[in-house]
């Protein structure tokens, strides 16, 4: 235990938390598969692994949206549970960090494409979390900037060249 970073203790506790819920949950969702909790840097998640192929649609949904609704019960629950905010991610066979170099990619491509036609660029719209992977890869590249626009669940970022 390091006793400089107390915070450390209590996201590793919730990322065990979360990931007993989600095998629990997978479990009433006759999925056969584990939840592991794993840290990446500071940031704690539960990567739910050995899921049969024909069920990681089902857990994914279309764009995340499965996912993401897993992860925010996971976190009201265990939150309730333990009396605090939950921090934890929940992925499945790491379709956060494929989906994150997807945005990253098309990012960087709608950015080439700005700065080509100086025309700004509007990609689909995402959630705040994706939204923020093209902010930052898209703050990467000189000559262009990024914002966002309209109201969830239709928010979309927009880059343009600079002015």
């Amino acid at each position: 235990m390091n006793g400089d970073r107390p915070d450390e203790v209590d996201l590793e506790e919730q990322a065990d938390a979360v990931a007993d819920f989600v095998e629990e949950l997978l479990g009433q969702m006759n999925i056969d598969a584990i939840a592991e909790p794993a840290q990446q840097g500071d940031r704690f998640y539960v990567d739910v692994l050995e899921a049969p192929p024909e069920d990681l649609a089902l857990l994914i949904g279309k764009n995340g949206q499965t996912l993401d609704a897993i992860q925010e019960l996971a976190r009201n629950v265990v939150g309730r549970r333990l009396d605090e905010r939950i921090r934890v991610l929940v992925d499945v066979e790491d379709y956060r960090k494929r989906r994150a170099s997807r945005l990253e990619e098309r990012a960087r491509e709608a950015a080439e494409r700005a700065l080509a036609t100086g025309q700004e660029e509007e990609l689909e719209p995402m959630d705040a979390l994706e939204r923020k992977i093209v902010h930052d890869a898209v703050a990467s590249i000189e000559g262009v900037q990024s914002g966002s626009r309209g109201e969830d669940p239709n928010r979309f970022v927009v880059i343009s060249p600079d002015d």
